[in-house]
C-alpha cells in the first residue's frame, strides 16, 4: 500500500520537468563587444534564439535602454524546436566613453514573458 503514494509523487515530478507553453533559449545572454572607439563603425550582432517549448513562440517587442542601440526582428511564429533571430545594431558614436553596459528586454509569448540580454563594451574616444 505504500507504493501508491510514491508512484504519484514520481508522476508529478515527471510532469514538472516537461515544458508547458513556449520557452525561449538564447545563444547567449551577455554580448561582449570588447574595446570600441566612438569613431568605429556600427556593430551588428545577430542574436539567435530557439523555442524549446511545446507551442509556437512569438517575440512581441525588444526594448532598448539607450539611443545607441537599435533592433530588428520578425514577429513570426517560431515553432517548437525552431530558431529565430534578433538583429542588434550598436552605434559606438552615440555611446558614452568608458565602461558600457546596456540591457535589452525581449518580450515574448514564452512562459517567462521578459528575458534580458546585456550588451557590454569599453568605449574609447
Amino acid at each position: 500500500m505504500m507504493l501508491f503514494p510514491l508512484m504519484l509523487c514520481g508522476i508529478s515530478e515527471l510532469r514538472a520537468e516537461q515544458p508547458e507553453g513556449a520557452s525561449i533559449e538564447f545563444s547567449t545572454k551577455v554580448i561582449e563587444l570588447g574595446k570600441l572607439s566612438q569613431s568605429d563603425d556600427k556593430q551588428i550582432i545577430r542574436l539567435t534564439y530557439k523555442n524549446i517549448g511545446d507551442v509556437p513562440l512569438v517575440v512581441l517587442e525588444v526594448r532598448t535602454s539607450c539611443s545607441c542601440t537599435d533592433v530588428q526582428f520578425k514577429r513570426d511564429k517560431v515553432l517548437p524546436g525552431e530558431r529565430g533571430v534578433i538583429n542588434i545594431t550598436m552605434d559606438p558614436s552615440k555611446a558614452p566613453v568608458g565602461s558600457f553596459s546596456r540591457v535589452l528586454q525581449v518580450v515574448s509569448t514564452s512562459t517567462a514573458g521578459v528575458e534580458r540580454i546585456t550588451l557590454k563594451a569599453e568605449i574609447i574616444e
